[in-house]
């Protein structure tokens, strides 16, 4: 059995061996500063030659040469200090490929051979990975402190030597990446900190500048639902971004932010429907003949897009047929489980068919097109996620795609103790709904594009269960009062 047990160590050291890390050990490690001295030579070479990069190459020069230069004479006892092994691990993973990448690029012979033919290819991720690993070990073990670590502080012993703004940067997109989310934020911070102005064209050659630390630091926050902080983090990506740097993503996530923060405020009850004197309640009797004979109660809660109230619309028998008739047949959503539904046929009773005419009266528009009647229950927790009910055709040829909803209609089948609002996170107000209302609002502007101003959800709920019915009016559908075209 000892005999066994010894094979397989030995087997694992072989199987360990046959795989070379440099990270493994500072003799490994030191001969990376044999490559880096080798690419410093020939980047001095480059710059001679390429007269249209001389600028950005001599920053890549100056900057590795003076680091040299405060180094230790022995490569080994210079590189068993983390704050140096770790740095030089990054620089020879991340930057030397993207510096050659950019050699080859421009040039593709002459003095630049040795440099363009260079094999970086042995350094790898792994290796990238366990150098950092072994700088947070040290730095858990023994209690640092980060900040004064990046700047090459050790137990109260100053080092020639300090981490960069991007040495802190890939250090907290690895913690972020082990899921160690209150560690990365504190090292992307320390990474703005350490930002130097003086070689901002190379940290936004290799994208490690300003706008990408932000960028990782706001995606950081958002895994931690710090959404104040991390809308913030993106405003300042953006403003730091230069006309080459890729600004979208940040774009679009402060958008969100910006109105999953109102979205929460309108749950919460801070945004009230707006007190807006020309919006009023009133009898409506537009939508058809019958009803200047029996009108409906209207709360107009917005001009554009239209948005309405109608209260008393649903009788109680209406309500509990809807429910009877989809109770059985409810089914989980595809990308929402916390709600079930279930569709109704046009003719599934005499109160369906009475409420589409009712719906047709309401909103002016013809329903032959649209997509049938859907009943929905939620219960505790149960929401609509920020949405559009609307997607923009790509030409505006009859029949149009029927996610082209002109308009919504949302009935409600049940009072929620508590939670449950309607949001219009856009417009900057959420309300209650009650029992045999139906809120209507139109998905579309006067020129008839999909309306950003309609985006809408519901809030959880919070105590007890929502009953809603759903008509999305498709555009299809002709209407009886045709909005402007601008």
């Amino acid at each position: 059995m000892m005999n066994l047990w010894c094979s397989i160590f030995l087997l694992g050291m072989t199987n360990a061996m046959d795989s070379k890390y440099y990270a493994t050990s500072t003799r490994e490690m030191a001969s990376l500063l044999q490559i880096e001295d080798e690419l410093i030579e020939n980047m001095r070479d480059y710059a001679k030659e390429l007269q249209l990069k001389v600028d950005k190459m001599r920053i890549f020069q100056k900057e590795w040469i003076t680091r040299r230069a405060l180094g230790h004479p022995d490569p080994t006892t210079y590189v068993a200090n983390p704050l140096v092994s770790f740095p030089l691990m990054r620089r020879m993973y991340a930057d030397a490929p993207k510096l050659l990448n950019l050699a080859r690029r421009e040039m593709k012979g002459g003095a630049l051979q040795k440099l363009l033919s260079r094999d970086l290819t042995g350094i790898s991720a792994q290796d990238l990975k366990m150098a950092a690993n072994g700088l947070i070990r040290f730095q858990g073990v023994y209690g640092l402190n980060e900040s004064e670590m990046a700047n090459g502080k050790l137990y109260d012993k100053q080092y020639n030597s300090r981490l960069s703004a991007a040495d802190c940067l890939a250090l907290g997109t690895h913690l972020e990446d082990q899921q160690k989310g209150k560690l990365a934020c504190k090292w992307l911070r320390i990474s703005i900190d350490q930002y130097e102005k003086s070689l901002d064209p190379v940290n936004r050659l290799l994208k490690t500048g300003r706008s990408q630390i932000y960028e990782k630091l706001g995606l950081t926050l958002l895994s931690m639902h710090d959404l104040p902080a991390s809308q913030a983090a993106f405003k300042k990506s953006i403003e730091w971004a230069s006309k080459d740097d890729n600004s979208d993503l940040a774009s679009h996530l402060k958008d969100n932010l910006a109105h999953m923060l109102v979205h929460l405020d309108n749950c919460r009850g801070k945004n009230p429907t707006p007190k807006n004197s020309a919006l009023r309640c009133r009898y409506f009797t537009e939508g058809s003949l019958f009803l200047r004979l029996a009108p409906l109660k209207l709360e107009q809660l917005n001009v554009e897009p239209f948005i309405g109230l109608f209260h008393d619309v649903i009788s109680t028998a209406e309500q509990e047929d809807l429910i009877n008739l989809t109770k059985s047949r409810l089914e989980h959503k595809q990308v929402d489980l916390s709600s079930v539904e279930a569709e109704v046929a046009v003719n599934a009773s005499d109160h369906v068919v009475r409420i589409h005419q009712r719906i047709e009266d309401m909103t002016g528009l013809n329903l032959a097109a649209s997509e049938p009647l859907t009943v929905s229950n939620s219960g505790i927790g149960g929401q609509d996620f920020i949405h559009l009910d609307c997607k923009q055709p790509v030409e505006f040829v009859e029949p149009f795609i029927p996610e082209y909803h002109t308009a919504t209609v949302m009935l409600f089948l049940s009072d929620v103790q508590m939670g449950g609002y309607a949001s219009f996170p856009d417009l900057g107000f959420g309300l209650r709904t009650n029992r045999g209302s139906a809120l209507v609002w139109h998905n579309i502007d006067n020129s008839g594009n999909c309306d950003i101003r309609s985006l809408q959800a519901t809030c959880p709920v919070l105590l007890g269960t929502q009953w809603v019915a759903r008509k999305w009016i498709s555009g299809s559908g002709q209407w009886r009062r045709k909005p402007c075209r601008k």
